[in-house]
């Protein structure tokens, strides 16, 4: 039975709230910009921070809005209750930066004691309170500060005759700074930190990267000390005015039904080649020419070819941002190789700009791009570069851009969903949202790659015809200078008739060459003999990598069904042993043995797909009847396969024969039916009606073989059907790791593999086919 209803209310010890303040502004460069994006949300055109060295303490001002009794009770002094949740566009159409409610505690974190004056231009007051009230045992409830009507004025509340630094108190009181009637003064003393030149230096740094260059009309901000002059006072953003490319980008809503878009605009400023190369000898189409003469480069992606998850929906909203790469530095060699523009002199931009920063609504979302810090390479470009490191010359590998090679902007807004900021103002939410947001950076990055390594194949492979025609040019000049040579000699002393020379002829022994031409042909012989046992050596290594690639791609596939059949094997052979040993069932024990010796049979199946393909003789190179020799082949995919409700279908004449390595006829299909295993499992509202693969191998005229493949899967992903080739570079792939990060789950391997061994046979892919499906 209840009785006695009565109502408790909540409380909160005062110490806690303090501590909830500290841990959402821990730095102190944190709590200076974070009382810095409130002048901007009350429309201030100017703020200024001053720290006075001699009394140690420090002054924040602005000619902002200000704020009335009823504000400072109902909100400022209300924690976690803030005006801009609902009215967070300003008077002058700014977006206020802030909704969290708990950005005041950054006067906590500088100081321990604070004063603040506003006015809204009809009445001021001035608040006082000491933060460490909030200790002591007491309810937050009976934590109070102090209010007070003024009638001081901003610059009297802010003692600016008495500044040491006279020469911007002078500057800060003219009219056009419009410190008078409005605004919002802070006096804080007892400061927790030492504000030695290092840390203002610090904090000069991260204020101007606050603001992105040129994105913020009427906005000043001026951090000085006693000694700081007047032209270095005022914070002005940093701005990239020298880069080898610029990369644009936005996302915009489509027409209708037609989803998001990623457009791209790809400045080339990093190679000179106009006039100093023949372009359509190096290879280069017309339309690559106006590139190089500052065109931009135009590309539009659907957002559904980018994004993993959810396929195809624009979690974000629109957004956009512009990078820059710039290379600092490279050797004499690639400078004349790749015509890179002259760059001396040129300052590592990434230090003193950082990396690729977020910014909402005009202000900077931290830490993501911040020099030496954990989030710098937010993006993971580093460990994307290691996995992929090839050179922007290499014909198959990609290459990949450093994180310190790459900085830039990336603008967001309030009004982007699914782009939450931390309660601790340390960057955005996790969630899908921000990995979508990764996805479509990432993606943008790749196109500038391509681009520039697009350029990079062409100028190395110029190099190297340049290279050969100059080489073949200096040893015609080498023949022609020993012509000359001889030529002088005979008219200096000229023979009295021509006779052929002979074994016994005396003057060709004289004349004779020092080195006998066989001898140095079987030297050359023999050295040619060693290289290419060298390479074929290299090249059989290779084989066997790819090989034990496929192997591991194979087993990690279908590592549980493999775990599956290892423990039935034991299960069915405990049951007969039991059945035997405690019942006396020899009925039950042979049903349990058989069933063994089934799983036995799939579980032999898969050792003849993966240990089964290093068998020697499928290492050597011979005359093979393909037929005859993947007979084996195809019956354990066939069993493997009827497992998962598929089947396998393959044609080959009986007579088709190819001089090859068995093991790379068995990559090549191994792979492919590895990939259609994966399109059956992918999942998807509507089942497959059927799950077929169907594998034809026929001649060619002349010599070689059609391989044709064809399975009943979904097809390729939306990324890549206008490019289907893409599936062939290395580590390209779509699947993604459980929890939709961008950390792939795919190896990415496979059909690289499979164009590796192609181009080693001087053999093609056609992908055509798989636009349409």
């Amino acid at each position: 039975m209840w009785k006695n209803e009565r109502n408790i209310s909540f409380d909160v010890d005062a110490y806690t709230a303090r501590l909830i303040g500290r841990e959402n502004v821990s730095k102190i460069e944190g709590a200076i910009l974070e009382l810095t994006k409130n002048a901007y949300d009350a429309d201030a055109s100017a703020v200024c921070i001053y720290y006075d060295e001699n009394w140690q303490i420090l002054l924040m001002m602005d000619n902002g809005e200000g704020m009335t009794e009823d504000i400072i009770r109902k909100h400022w002094m209300t924690i976690g209750n803030s005006s801009k949740k609902t009215a967070y566009v300003s008077r002058r159409g700014r977006i206020k930066t802030g909704a969290k409610g708990i950005g005041r505690f950054a006067l906590d974190r500088i100081s321990d004691r604070c004063q603040m004056w506003t006015s809204t231009g009809t009445s001021s007051l001035v608040w006082d309170v000491s933060w460490n009230d909030f200790s002591n045992n007491r309810k937050i409830s009976e934590v109070q500060a102090q209010l007070y009507d003024t009638d001081e004025s901003l610059l009297s509340f802010a003692e600016i005759d008495g500044w040491k630094n006279q020469p911007m108190a002078e500057l800060l009181s003219r009219p056009e700074y419009d410190f008078h009637d409005t605004g919002t003064v802070f006096w804080l003393s007892s400061l927790h930190d030492d504000w030695s030149e290092p840390m203002q230096d610090r904090i000069r740094r991260h204020l101007a990267n606050l603001l992105p260059p040129e994105a913020v009309d009427n906005f000043k901000i001026f951090f000085f000390n006693d000694e700081t002059a007047p032209e270095n006072a005022e914070i002005h953003s940093n701005s990239v005015e020298q880069f080898d490319y610029k990369i644009m980008f936005q996302i915009r809503s489509g027409e209708e039904n037609t989803g998001s878009v990623l457009q791209i605009q790809l400045i080339r400023n990093e190679f000179d080649v106009l006039g100093k190369l023949d372009l359509t000898e190096a290879g280069f189409s017309l339309e690559d020419a106006a590139y190089f003469n500052g065109k931009p480069i135009s590309i539009v992606r659907p957002i559904a070819e980018i994004v993993s998850q959810p396929e195809g929906e624009n979690l974000i909203g629109e957004f956009e941002g512009v990078l820059y790469f710039n290379k600092v530095t490279a050797s004499q060699h690639d400078q004349k190789k790749f015509f890179y523009r002259d760059f001396t002199g040129r300052k590592n931009f990434t230090k003193e700009f950082g990396g690729i920063k977020v910014y909402r609504d005009h202000f900077r979302v931290r830490p993501y791009g911040e020099y030496g810090d954990n989030d710098f390479d937010w993006l993971e470009l580093s460990s994307r570069r290691n996995r992929q490191p090839a050179a922007i010359s290499h014909l198959t590998g990609r290459w990949r851009v450093g994180s310190e090679q790459i900085m830039g902007i990336v603008n967001i807004s309030r009004q982007n969903s699914n782009l939450e900021d931390d309660a601790n103002r340390n960057g955005l939410q996790d969630g899908p949202g921000f990995v979508q947001f990764k996805e479509i950076l990432i993606a943008v990055i790749d196109e500038f790659e391509r681009d520039r390594q697009y350029v990079g194949r062409k100028l190395s492979e110029y190099d190297k015809q340049r290279q050969r025609r100059q080489h073949e040019l200096d040893e015609l000049a080498k023949l022609a200078e020993q012509r000359r040579q001889w030529e002088a000699e005979q008219e200096q002393n000229p023979s009295p008739k021509v006779s052929i020379p002979s074994a016994s002829n005396s003057n060709f022994e004289e004349r004779a060459p020092s080195a006998n031409p066989v001898q140095v042909k079987k030297l050359i012989d023999d050295i040619l003999e060693d290289k290419e046992q060298e390479i074929q050596e290299l090249r059989d290594e290779l084989k066997m990598l790819r090989t034990l690639a496929t192997t591991g791609i194979i087993t990690n596939q279908f590592m549980h069904e493999i775990r599956t059949l290892t423990n039935n094997i034991g299960m069915y052979l405990d049951a007969s042993y039991e059945a035997l040993e405690l019942d006396n069932d020899a009925l039950y024990a042979i049903e349990q043995i058989l069933h063994a010796i089934d799983s036995k049979k799939h579980f032999a199946s898969w050792f003849n797909l993966t240990i089964g393909a290093i068998q020697k003789d499928k290492r050597r190179r011979r005359m093979f009847f393909l037929g005859k020799e993947l007979a084996d082949f195809v019956s354990a995919w066939q069993a493997v396969l009827r497992k998962s409700g598929a089947t396998l279908e393959f044609r080959c004449d009986s007579q088709l024969t190819l001089r090859c390595f068995m093991m790379d006829i068995e990559n090549i299909l191994n792979n492919l039916i590895s990939n259609s295993v994966t399109s059956f499992e992918r999942e998807s509202e509507i089942p497959l009606s059927e799950k077929r693969i169907a594998i034809s191998l026929t001649p060619l005229q002349g010599s070689g073989i059609l391989i044709d493949y064809l399975d009943t899967g979904w097809g390729l992903l939306d990324m890549y059907k206008k490019h289907p080739e893409r599936t062939l570079e290395p580590f390209e792939t779509n699947k993604r790791s459980a929890s939709g990060s961008l950390d792939e789950d795919g190896t990415g391997m496979g059909m690289w593999i499979i164009q590796q061994i192609v181009t080693d046979y001087r053999g093609s892919i056609d992908l055509s086919d798989n636009k349409t499906r």
